[in-house]
């Protein structure tokens, strides 16, 4: 039977971790499937439990911003200096470094078997004081079954794994509700974003100035090539029923064509729009007022509908392509069969 930890029995769950086992754990993102990041068959454990690929890299995650060097080969003065800008504006928080990884630091089914490796500082004290009691990283991919999507609460976490880990840490919904933005240091060309999250590109080059600033692409170069980042190369994020992206202008036809074909839709829309729709489909939930709260809320919308067995076609609004929406955007049309805008 899967524990629910509470913070005070943190030493618990660093026990378990200790041993090999799994625990989820919570950030400000999501929360996260955590395995000790130097045992290779715990690591291993995490992929067969969440059905993930195994060349599809795990972010590392640290208790202090300074452990970062204790885990990277540090022979680069300038990307120090870098790192040392970026986590002092942004750590702790949602940004995830790729940097070179020290050989022999990690066993390679935490790398994906690439020579660097994702490392990251969550804003949980309570999930940086179970790294701390583990005494070693964690690993931390979302804690869901994998191409599901991403658990913001506890009740997610329990309902794909209950009975199968170890345990998992109790805590409030997560607050952003996406994960982090992965920054890649170790391009030439300059600093590349290999997945959009919270931090945005603007929010890096009002303190990295000087360095050119790359989206990357949304999955790897080819086929055959590992994934520098979670999320670049496989389908993530999708319900059992199929997912329709549309914009606000859009809606109004699309619904009415569904409703033609006599064809059960639950919708996900701002609240704007809630009104307007909420009698014209078998079930609603509002995304609230802003971005944030759309962002924080898509994934727990998702997971809501994927338990309703009468729901045939799932619709989410899809907001405007600008940087301030784009995680939103990057998460929403993955999960999406269709996108009409």
């Amino acid at each position: 039977m899967t524990k629910i930890i509470q913070a005070s029995e943190i030493d618990e769950g660093a026990a378990l971790l200790q041993d090999g086992q799994l625990v989820a754990f919570p950030t400000e993102t999501v929360f996260g499937l955590g395995a000790i990041a130097n045992n290779a068959d715990a690591v291993k454990s995490v992929y067969t439990v969440k059905g993930r690929p195994s060349d599809n890299p795990l972010i590392v995650h640290i208790a202090d911003p300074e452990d970062i060097f204790d885990y990277m080969i540090d022979n680069d003065p300038e990307r120090h200096d870098l790192i040392e800008k970026l986590t002092t504006q942004f750590w702790p928080g949602p940004l995830t470094l790729v940097v070179p990884v020290k050989p022999d630091t990690f066993p390679s089914v935490v790398t994906g078997g690439m020579d660097t490796v994702g490392i990251r500082l969550p804003d949980h004290e309570t999930t940086r004081d179970l790294i701390r009691a583990t005494g070693f990283p964690i690993v931390g991919p979302s804690a869901n079954i994998s191409g599901k999507p991403s658990p913001t609460q506890v009740a997610h976490v329990m309902h794909d794994f209950d009975g199968v880990i170890g345990g998992v840490v109790n805590a409030e919904p997560t607050r952003i509700g996406v994960e982090s933005t992965v920054l890649d240091l170790t391009d030439s060309r300059g600093l590349i974003i290999l997945r959009p999250g919270y931090i945005t590109k603007t929010m890096l080059a009002e303190v990295v100035t000087g360095m050119p600033i790359y989206i990357g692409g949304t999955i790897a170069n080819n086929a055959d090539e590992a994934p520098k980042a979670p999320g670049m190369k496989y389908v993530h994020y999708s319900p059992n029923q199929p997912v329709m992206a549309v914009s606000s202008d859009k809606m109004s036809n699309v619904l009415a064509n569904l409703s033609s074909q006599s064809i059960k839709v639950a919708l996900a829309t701002s609240e704007n729009n809630f009104e307007k729709y909420k009698t014209s489909v078998a079930s609603i939930v509002s995304l609230g007022p802003t971005i944030e709260t759309a962002t924080q809320q898509l994934f727990a919308a998702l997971r809501t509908f994927d338990d309703q067995e009468n729901i045939q076609q799932i619709v989410v609004e899809l907001y405007p392509d600008t940087e301030k929406n784009g995680a939103y955007r990057n998460r929403l049309i993955k999960a999406s069969s269709t996108v009409v805008e």
